[in-house]
C-alpha cells in the first residue's frame, strides 16, 4: 500500500534484514518463516529479474537498482503491483536459498504463500479475491485460524525435516499455475 520502491524495500529488503538479524541470535530447532503472496505467481514469470535475486547476498544497493530498473520498465500507475509480485518472487527464492545458510547452524527457513483469507487486509482486497474464486478448488476465502495453523505446524520443532521450501496455502487456486497445474519457479 505504497510506492514501487516502498514496496520493493519493505517485501525483498525486509525479508534480507530480519533474516540477518535473527541469524545472529537464533538457536538450533529453530525456525523462520518468511511470507510471500500469491503475486509471486500470479505476475508473469518472464517478468521476474530472478538473475539479479544473487545479488542481495553480495550487493544489496546494485540488487536494488536492478530490481527498481525492472519495475521502471512499466507505467508509473501499475509499478507498484509489479514491485510488489516481483518483491514477493524473491521472497519465495530467499527463503529458499537461505535454508542452507541456517542449516549450517540448525535453523529450518520457509516460506509460506497464502492465498486470499477473511482477514481485515482480505478485506480491503475482497473485489480482487473473488475474481480468482471462480478457479479455486475451494470455494470460499481462508480463514485467519486457518493460516496461523499452517505457520504454527510449520514452526513447531516437529517439522524438523521441513526446510528451503514453500508452502502455498490458496484454497487450490490454479489460475495462478501455483496449485495442481503450477510448473517450477
Amino acid at each position: 500500500m505504497g510506492g514501487a520502491q516502498q514496496i520493493m524495500e519493505a517485501n525483498a529488503l525486509g525479508a534480507i534484514n530480519v533474516n540477518d538479524a535473527f541469524h545472529e541470535v537464533m538457536h538450533s530447532g529453530g525456525c523462520i518463516i518468511d511470507t510471500s503472496s500469491m503475486s509471486a505467481f500470479l505476475t508473469p514469470q518472464f517478468l521476474m529479474p530472478k538473475r539479479c535475486y544473487r545479488l542481495s547476498r553480495i550487493d544489496r544497493n546494485k540488487f536494488m537498482r536492478k530490481m527498481m530498473r525492472r519495475v521502471n520498465l512499466f507505467p508509473k500507475k501499475v509499478r507498484a503491483g509489479v514491485a510488489y509480485g516481483i518483491s514477493k518472487n524473491f521472497v519465495v527464492w530467499f527463503a529458499r536459498t537461505d535454508a542452507a545458510r541456517f542449516g549450517k547452524i540448525g535453523v529450518r527457513v520457509l516460506s509460506i504463500t497464502p492465498g486470499n483469507f477473511e482477514t481485515p487486509m482480505g478485506d480491503l482486497e475482497k473485489d480482487e479475491a473473488m475474481t480468482y474464486m471462480k478457479y479455486n478448488a475451494i470455494k470460499r476465502l481462508g480463514k485467519a485460524d486457518e493460516i496461523a495453523s499452517l505457520y504454527a505446524a510449520c514452526a513447531d520443532e516437529r517439522m524438523g525435516y521441513l526446510t528451503g521450501t514453500d508452502i502455498i496455502c490458496d484454497g487450490g487456486c490454479i489460475a495462478s499455475g501455483a496449485g495442481p497445474l503450477r510448473r517450477g519457479n
